[in-house]
């Protein structure tokens, strides 16, 4: 094999290996992104810390109307157990008692709005806790899959590495080098294929010498636009 068709398969290699590396450091980037489900954690978080309160303010609320149920059920004995005769005095009962059943309403309509509030509180972190579940699941999946994936870039990249030594093996030191200095500036393309008489990657028509020169493959001939090393398969 020509010098000029070995570059041209270490640059191969090379594209190849570039590939995968790029498509290792995304897929290990998405195995570390769980902004999906840390969002499904946190909206679970703030619906639990706007649920415990209501539910704390019902269980409050029913204390409270158990307590004044008793009270209005005390003094209602007492009004009418016959013991109390004293005309301000039961008229003194009779103001508490009303006084309970106003309280009684109140505390009841408190906490028909706070039962209200503690069900769509309860709907909306069902629901989140559903989403929550659905993104473990999800996350747990893309991790097995990228896991697989991954190990397989990582052997195949192993193997292009080696592939790699043996072509740069088989190319003098003098081109070796000319290439290394040229692919960071080319975008990793430092050799185009002679396609015709033209350069395949700009395009640009090449000079009948220049053509002759190529096909040889017996030393590098850069194209006389874009510089890159011209090579004849």
């Amino acid at each position: 094999m020509s010098q000029t068709r070995a570059l041209y398969r270490l640059q191969k290699l090379d594209l190849d290996l570039e590939s995968r590396r790029s498509r290792a450091r995304e897929m290990a980037a998405a195995r570390e992104d769980d902004r999906a489900l840390q969002a499904a954690q946190a909206e679970v978080a703030a619906l639990e810390g706007q649920l415990r309160p209501q539910e704390a303010r019902a269980a409050d609320l029913t204390l409270e109307i158990k307590s004044v149920v008793e009270q209005t059920r005390q003094l209602n004995n007492r009004l009418y157990s016959g013991a109390v005769s004293n005309p301000k005095e039961l008229e003194d009962i009779q103001h508490k008692i009303a006084e309970r059943g106003r309280r009684h309403a109140a505390l009841e309509d408190s906490l028909l709005e706070t039962m209200i509030a503690v069900e769509e509180l309860q709907a909306a972190l069902d629901a989140a806790q559903e989403r929550l579940r659905q993104a473990e699941a999800a996350r747990a999946s893309a991790q097995e899959t990228l896991g697989a994936e991954l190990q397989q870039l990582k052997s195949e990249i192993k193997q292009l590495k080696a592939d790699r030594e043996r072509a740069a093996s088989q190319i003098s030191p003098e081109f070796f080098e000319v290439y290394q200095t040229l692919r960071p500036r080319k975008s990793g393309h430092a050799i185009a294929l002679l396609e015709g008489e033209s350069c395949s990657v700009c395009g640009v028509g090449q000079t009948t010498v220049t053509v002759q020169q190529v096909r040889q493959n017996l030393e590098l001939i850069t194209c006389e636009s874009c510089g890159r090393i011209l090579v004849a398969l």
